[in-house]
């Protein structure tokens, strides 16, 4: 078995190759499609990865047989060119693992440009070595590569491994369970290559011996480390080919939520008119009844009184058609979703026991808003504020809106009394029906809302919605109005 795989030496590393390749160009056929999971939208740096490691090992395949007739300059240029673009390849593994992990936006940024650092301190302290020890080429080479597997492939496949396992749970809650045991399958095969592919490596001048490099690796096994590379990277090939379901699975998911949306829409018109056409005109044909009956009456009380009732029916009325105008009206992005809760602000400011503060930031930098957002918030604002006035007394109530590319936030705090001081009976018929209404408004958006302590003393109603971070959605700063920053009442 030795001799065979000494024999085929060559056809091995080649098929080596050609595993990364089809995994390389399968994940990269993929980048231009829409996406919404972290897992996806990271595969663009797996797909460089595998093609520019599949262009190294063939380079180890050729560059031997050109050297038979190109000059050593022309050879010695083509293996730093080789050593370097298997250094790039191996930093864009490490990248694919970080966007698998939930860092923060800004610890993200940074362990990024600490890669990019660490890969020109690799190849500056092995050209300083090379320098001082007196190496050839090959061996600075053997010392990048070695570098390169130890720093970025190890911590780079166990991150991948990592947040492939962490995707699942994301996949289960995207109504993908399918895709899950092909996601764990990948997994296994990261913390495979994290061993074959990083602590063991090519033999170099400072390199560990034992089993820790790629000769003595064969020695105790009698397999050559490429057979066993090539098995993983199959692996990660058959795995991540179930795995790309994910873009069908989410262009059948867009199509249904269009659709949804869609007979929506056509219910909303449909009710609108029926409002429209049988309810104002009943109510507005009771109006006129009613006075026909206060002109023909004597009684100027019981006139003032059936005029009293006409005017109540005519605010039921601008009632019902403002409700058919808020069917019809789409949320009008990030700037009218804070117009529509400064009109609601402003509403609840012309009680005088109340002074509101409203804030107002990231118009410009929003992320992709979900179906209906811009009702719902207006709706928790409304019924934040409700409470404040039936519960907290007079008091200064601050409002903050805050748009981000990935999530909203939407803050009403007061420094009225708090919820222990308010000694409602939980008992009472209907208490707790608006903080019922505000998390089940929460859930739809697929948020998270809470009911807490304010920390300045008060009740503090903190609602989160995400976004899908794709890219910041373009909307004018400032809508008719709109404060800008910071309005006090």
């Amino acid at each position: 078995m030795e001799t065979f795989f000494e024999q085929n030496d060559i056809l091995l590393v080649f098929m080596h190759g050609v595993v990364l390749f089809a995994l390389g160009f399968a994940l990269w056929l993929q980048r231009r499609r829409a996406t919404r999971l972290a897992l996806t939208s990271s595969l663009i740096w797996l797909a460089s990865f595998a093609f520019i490691s599949a262009l190294v090992v063939w380079g180890y395949v050729f560059i031997p047989i050109q050297a038979t007739y190109f000059a050593p300059e022309v050879i010695e240029a083509l293996v730093v060119i080789r050593a370097v673009m298997q250094t790039v390849a191996v930093v864009f593994l490490l990248q694919f693992g970080l966007r698998l992990v939930p860092w923060t936006r800004q610890r993200l940024v940074s362990l990024t440009a600490a890669s990019v650092v660490a890969w020109a301190g690799i190849l500056v302290l092995a050209t300083v070595l090379a320098g001082e020890e007196g190496w050839g080429v090959l061996q600075w080479e053997a010392t990048t590569a070695a570098l390169s597997r130890y720093i970025f492939v190890v911590p780079g496949a166990l991150l991948s491994a990592y947040g492939l396992w962490v995707q699942r749970e994301e996949l289960t809650r995207e109504g993908m369970t399918g895709i899950r045991p092909y996601a764990a399958v990948a997994s296994w095969a990261f913390l495979a290559y994290a061993v074959v592919g990083g602590f063991i490596v090519e033999p170099a001048p400072w390199a560990p011996g034992g089993i820790a490099n790629e000769v003595a690796w064969f020695d105790a096994t009698g397999f050559p480390l490429a057979v066993v590379r090539t098995a993983v990277a199959l692996m990660l090939l058959l795995a991540f080919m179930k795995v790309l379901d994910i873009f069908e699975v989410e262009a059948t998911q867009r199509e249904e939520t269009l659709e949804r949306a869609r007979l929506v829409a056509e219910e909303r018109a449909r009710f609108g008119r029926d409002l429209h056409d049988g309810t104002i005109q009943s109510i507005y044909a009771s109006g006129l009844h009613l006075e026909a009956i206060a002109l023909n009456t004597s009684d100027p009380d019981a006139r003032d009184e059936v005029r009293t009732v006409v005017g109540s029916l005519n605010s039921t009325i601008n009632g019902l058609r403002g409700y058919i105008r808020g069917l019809q009206a789409p949320d009008g992005g990030p700037a009218g979703i804070a117009s529509d809760i400064d009109r609601t602000v402003t509403e609840f400011a012309a009680e005088p026991q109340f002074e509101v503060a409203y804030h107002v930031t990231g118009i410009e930098t929003c992320g992709p808003l979900p179906d209906d957002a811009g009702q719902h918030l207006k709706h928790v604002a409304r019924e934040a504020l409700a409470n404040v006035a039936r519960h907290a007394g007079p008091c200064t109530v601050d409002v903050t809106l805050a748009f981000h590319p990935d999530e909203i936030n939407l803050v009403v705090a007061d420094n009225g009394r708090g919820l222990q001081e308010q000694g409602t009976d939980r008992s009472e018929p209907g208490h707790g029906n608006g903080v019922r209404n505000m998390q089940e408004r929460a859930r739809w958006l697929g948020g998270r809302l809470a009911v807490e302590p304010n920390p300045a003393g008060g009740t503090r109603v903190v609602l989160a919605v995400p976004l899908d971070d794709v890219e910041a959605t373009e909307m004018p700063v400032t809508a008719p109005g709109l404060p800008d920053e910071v309005v006090t009442r």
